[in-house]
């Protein structure tokens, strides 16, 4: 038989305090996968994370550890008491308060905690310029990336958590009672149990939801798990605290700045044309040429300058291939009597054939 040395123990208990220095700082993808890969070596490492993690509550670190795995609420307030209960010992340094943790409570973690982690997976994928790709969860989920999109997806035993870095994505979420799925963008969450939807990332503050199936709560990026899954695990969805909406099919929905617009209904055609870009189409119907431009830049490396506001203002319509950059420039030509020159690589300078004429 084997047993631990004492040293072993040490030595876990200091890489377990390094590991908590690093999610302190913020770990990229590749140490995020050195860790999940240092939790899944053994389950005295994971124990080791959660005692010391629990030191931990008040900053930064407990995000980054969420992210990995999920801690029981019921746990939390006997941490809290333990915790505040050292502090009042007078133990005044962070370090020696964390040696004398790991020592004196062997036993908070109840045994079925260390095995969260053996269905514990972490991937990240991306798409270039103009690129469309399909991906296939552990679960059985589907995701669809939009141009130049990177996710990470972070799945345990009580959650599938997702996170949209940026670009745009479509979900074709695998049923699972008793597993949320959750995509965070930003500052809020979108979770569903089994539904397809849309969500594009404009920027670190706003992002767009569009339901084509089901139906998605939309809460804070924080929202506890437990919250998440008792509103939606009924027939009928309900509101969480911090909660803005549920969307249902045929239903979209923006928010900016933690402020969300009213729920717009749309028609299957305009949702038929939200979705064209997973047929690599892009469908304008009367868009301010100003939008589509922006729309366009999104599959292509590609920038325009500058353009006046008459022209920005021009209604466009029409079915272009997103990586067609030529159709409609034609187009543009054709129907508008704008030309396009390209002043630097990949740069397009827009002007008005009829202004030149005068």
């Amino acid at each position: 038989m084997i047993t631990e040395t004492s040293n072993d123990i040490k030595s876990v208990q200091e890489q377990a305090n390094l590991w908590i220095t690093r999610l302190d700082k913020g770990l990229s993808s590749a140490e995020k996968q050195q860790l999940i890969a240092w939790i899944n070596q053994d389950k005295a490492h994971y124990a080791a994370l959660q005692k010391i993690s629990s030191l931990w509550s008040d900053i930064t670190t407990k995000h980054e550890l969420s992210g990995l795995f999920t801690q029981d609420d019921d746990k939390k307030s006997h941490r809290d008491y333990l915790m505040k209960g050292c502090l009042t010992a007078g133990l005044v340094s962070v370090a020696l308060l964390t040696v004398n943790l790991v020592n004196d409570v062997s036993n908070i973690w109840l045994p079925h905690q260390h095995n969260i982690t053996q269905h514990l997976a972490y991937q990240k994928y991306s798409s270039d310029y103009g690129q469309q790709k399909e991906i296939s969860l552990d679960d059985g989920s589907i995701v669809e990336l939009n141009t130049n999109t990177i996710i990470e997806v972070a799945f345990n035993k009580l959650q599938r958590k997702i996170t949209l870095i940026r670009g745009e994505a479509r979900f074709d979420v695998a049923k699972d009672k008793n597993r949320p799925f959750t995509v965070i963008s930003g500052q809020n969450s979108f979770t569903a149990l089994g539904t397809i939807f849309n969500v594009q990332r404009e920027s670190i503050n706003s992002a767009e939801l569009l339901v084509k199936e089901g139906s998605v709560l939309v809460a804070q990026a924080n929202t506890p798990v437990k919250e998440l899954l008792n509103a939606i695990s009924s027939s009928k969805p309900k509101a969480v605290r911090n909660s803005t909406n549920i969307i249902s099919a045929g239903e979209k929905i923006a928010i900016a700045n933690n402020i969300s617009s009213a729920k717009q209904s749309l028609s299957t055609q305009e949702v038929k044309q939200e979705l064209a870009w997973q047929q690599g189409i892009l469908i304008f119907d009367g868009e301010p040429l100003k939008q589509v431009l922006k729309e366009v830049q999104r599959y292509n490396a590609i920038k325009f300058m500058p353009i006046d506001q008459d022209m920005a203002k021009l209604r466009v319509s029409g079915y272009f291939k997103t990586n067609d950059i030529n159709a409609l420039l034609q187009s543009l030509h054709y129907n508008f009597a704008i030309d396009a020159k390209e002043v630097t690589s990949n740069t397009y300078a827009l002007s008005s054939v009829l202004n030149k004429n005068q």
